[in-house]
């Protein structure tokens, strides 16, 4: 059980790290990817575009080399990956073979799982002073919880609202061409491809993607609100964790929903951010609830700190919606029988 757990979680860290580092591969932060597609690698060896982006990140051949082999061991078919061995090949870039890059010295072959630890049984006599110890803390809870309670619910019900609730509605430009179809996600490959869309086509996809996005939004300032009315009443921890959950869900919706849009080129950046922004307050919303199941107030540290950072992300992106509504709704207004 406690190796699935961690391998669970390992899986999610390297899920985040990959989608971190193809941000920053698409913003041209070559070193910055490396090291965050690096980082996913090694607790996600399988990961096959993983292995394809870092090998469009990298400058040395030879590690570009070890990345596309490590991609036809996963999938022998993959044709970027092959078609990339054979440019590096036909420039005679490849002397001395393939090299691994820091930090992934492991081919990308399954490893083997280590063995769950065994559990021996205790003496009665450990078990007894383990029991008298949670006692003795269950008692201490007993007299700090009214004070704790209310004291940290009222901290940190002003914090999730200041980190939860979006900024305004972006206004949306009503007459727009037919948003263009949704497309699978691009590919990389070793040399840089320079994407052209016509004007009308990235109107469109703007117009099409602000619309989609601020539903999303309003149904976050929506469960913010009610989350705010139930913890500023007083009452007992119950409610506090419904209305937490009720939130988190409202969130996990948006993040997921998010992923499943096509930014344009001209938001990428700021799609990136709302979805970092919405990962950073799920974990603080999931430190607050352990924070309500045993108390602990580095769970209550720990769920501020996330909302202070998710509030940087969030704001940022917000500011990237509203200039492009505005620009979008500027380039409306303009006739095609306006003077030039």
């Amino acid at each position: 059980m406690t190796t699935e757990t961690a391998v669970k979680a390992n899986s999610s860290e390297a899920q985040r790290l990959y989608e971190r580092g193809l941000a920053a591969a698409r913003g041209g932060q070559k070193r910055v990817a490396a090291g965050l597609l690096t980082r996913s690698l090694q607790l996600d060896p399988h990961n096959e575009r993983a292995w394809l982006w870092l090998s469009g990140v990298l400058e040395d051949p030879r590690q570009q080399a070890f990345c596309l082999q490590s991609v036809l061991r996963i999938n022998p078919a993959n044709q970027h990956a092959q078609r990339g061995l054979r440019v590096l090949e036909e420039r005679k870039l490849l002397e001395g073979g393939a090299q691994p890059s820091p930090g992934l010295s492991q081919p990308a072959e399954s490893l083997a799982a280590e063995p769950a630890p065994q559990h021996h049984p205790e003496s009665w006599w450990v078990s007894w002073r383990r029991r008298r110890r949670d006692i003795s803390r269950a008692r201490l809870l007993l007299w700090l919880f009214p004070l704790v309670a209310v004291g940290l619910a009222i901290a940190l019900n002003r914090t999730i609202a200041l980190a939860v609730e979006p900024a305004a509605p972006t206004p949306v430009v009503t007459e727009a061409p037919a948003a263009a179809a949704s497309a699978p996600p691009a590919t990389p490959t070793i040399e840089p491809i320079l994407e052209a869309e016509p004007l009308s086509v990235v109107e469109g996809l703007t117009i099409s993607y602000l619309g989609a996005v601020e539903p999303m939004r309003a149904g976050l300032r929506e469960a913010t609100t009610d989350y705010r009315s139930v913890t500023s009443q007083p009452g007992g921890s119950v409610g506090y964790v419904a209305a937490t959950q009720r939130l988190r869900a409202t969130v996990q919706a948006a993040h997921d929903d998010m992923g499943r849009l096509r930014p344009p080129s001209t938001l990428q950046q700021a799609h990136d951010d709302y979805r970092r922004g919405l990962e950073l307050e799920i974990e603080g919303l999931d430190a607050i609830l352990e924070f309500y199941g045993g108390y602990n107030v580095a769970n209550a540290n720990r769920a501020a700190q996330r909302f202070q950072e998710a509030r940087a992300y969030i704001d940022r992106a917000s500011a990237s919606f509203s200039a492009r509504a505005q620009q979008i709704a500027q380039l409306s207004s303009v006739s095609p029988n306006t003077a030039r």
